[in-house]
Parts: structure tokens; C-alpha cells; sequence
């Protein structure tokens, strides 16, 4: 009969603080698009393997798979921001190595399909009359949403 193994047995790896999703989530929020890969229109991935020693910093990176144009330092600039948490096994000192895949898009900018519309501009209207009859109608006998109209009657 095989004896069962425990986790005990085994020497847990880097991980990083919150999980993959964190990890990711820190990337496209550090991540500086080059604008040399801007101007020559880049998009692609670069995929970068990197060390963690046994105080969980990054201290080797390469670049397996690159784009050029300033995505590749900006991979390695990524990578070397990054902090895991490393077990204390056995207390040994270990080394872990990781793969890691970086994303390179350029953002698009939807084109609108019509032209932004500008509010009409404001208009205001005065009206001076002097007449006796507190009962006249307005002069004005177009109603407009769009301004205000005064009427000013003035006494003899």
C-alpha cells in the first residue's frame, strides 16, 4: 500500500497577492502604451519568463516572444514592478521561474455617426409700449421654447 501524500510534501510556488485576476487588473493599470508602438500602429503580445527569488521580487526577466518597438521594455518594466508572496518551505531558499503573457492593444475610438448637436443659442426679446388699456394682447404672437419675452408697459 503507497503512502498518501500530504501538501506538506510539496513546495508551494509564487503566488501573487490577490490572485491572477489581481495580478492582470495591476498590469493594465500600470501598463504605458510605447508611443513608438503607437505611431508604428503595434498590437500583439510579447510573452516574458521571469525568476522570483525567495523574498518574492522579480530579479531575472526575458523576453521569449517580443513586438519591438518599446513593447519589450515595457514587458520587463511590468514584470520587475511586481511583488508575490513566496512560502517558507523547509527553510529553504528556492527560486521560482513563471511565464508570463502581456497584452499589447491599441485603443480604439468609436467615430461618431453624427455630429454633436448644439443648443439653439438664447434669446431674449423686450417689448416697450405705453398704452392705457391694462387689456391689450402681447405683440408677440409666436411662442418660442428657446428665449424669454418681456413686455414693458409703461404709463402716461
Amino acid at each position: 500500500m503507497a503512502r498518501q501524500k500530504s501538501e506538506n510534501h510539496f513546495i508551494k510556488g509564487a503566488v501573487y497577492p490577490g490572485g491572477q485576476k489581481a495580478m492582470l487588473l495591476f498590469i493594465q493599470n500600470n501598463l504605458q502604451y510605447p508611443s513608438e508602438a503607437i505611431a508604428a500602429k503595434i498590437e500583439g503580445t510579447v510573452r516574458i519568463r521571469f525568476s522570483i527569488d525567495h523574498t518574492g521580487k522579480v530579479f531575472k526577466s526575458q523576453v521569449i516572444a517580443g513586438l519591438g518597438h518599446g513593447c519589450d521594455d515595457e514587458a520587463i518594466r511590468l514584470v520587475s514592478l511586481l511583488q508575490f508572496e513566496v512560502s517558507k518551505a523547509y527553510k529553504l531558499k528556492v527560486q521560482h521561474h513563471r511565464t508570463l503573457n502581456i497584452h499589447f492593444k491599441l485603443q480604439v475610438n468609436p467615430l461618431p455617426t453624427e455630429a454633436p448637436t448644439l443648443p439653439a443659442p438664447l434669446s431674449i426679446q423686450y417689448t416697450i409700449s405705453s398704452t392705457t388699456s391694462p387689456d391689450s394682447p402681447s405683440p408677440i404672437t409666436e411662442k418660442s421654447n428657446q428665449g424669454y419675452h418681456y413686455t414693458i408697459q409703461l404709463k402716461p
